[in-house]
């Protein structure tokens, strides 16, 4: 029985799963100790097959195991403007919170002066 075929199926069929419950499933299904489910789903990461997703909003934040597909290029595409679109959006109040910062600086030296 391959457990790496196993976990796939098992996220393919419930979607992104709290890495302990993953371990929980490797310990009942198929008897593998804790430690023994973590190295198997440690080299699922370095494969390429699954990877990591900490959810840092949790308190204590919590690590998901999802699998590793690619996404359709629509997908891309449009993360991609998104990224570029926000980028863009970002310089611009940099550049009017500097313009605002350079007229505070004069007017304080032009108030002291």
């Amino acid at each position: 029985m391959d457990i790496e075929k196993e976990v796939v199926s098992y996220l393919r069929e419930y979607g992104n799963t709290k890495e302990s419950d993953i371990i929980n499933y490797g310990g009942k299904r198929f008897n593998y100790s804790p430690k023994r489910m973590k190295k198997v789903i440690k080299q699922m990461v370095i494969k390429g097959k699954i990877h990591y997703v900490v959810h840092g909003k949790l308190e204590p934040p919590e690590t998901y195991i999802s699998l590793k597909e690619p996404l359709p290029p629509e997908i891309t595409k449009i993360l991609l403007e998104a990224s570029i679109q926000m980028k863009a959006a970002e310089e611009n109040a940099q550049k009017i919170l500097d313009e605002a910062a350079a007229i505070a600086e004069k007017r304080i030296k032009e108030k002291h002066s």
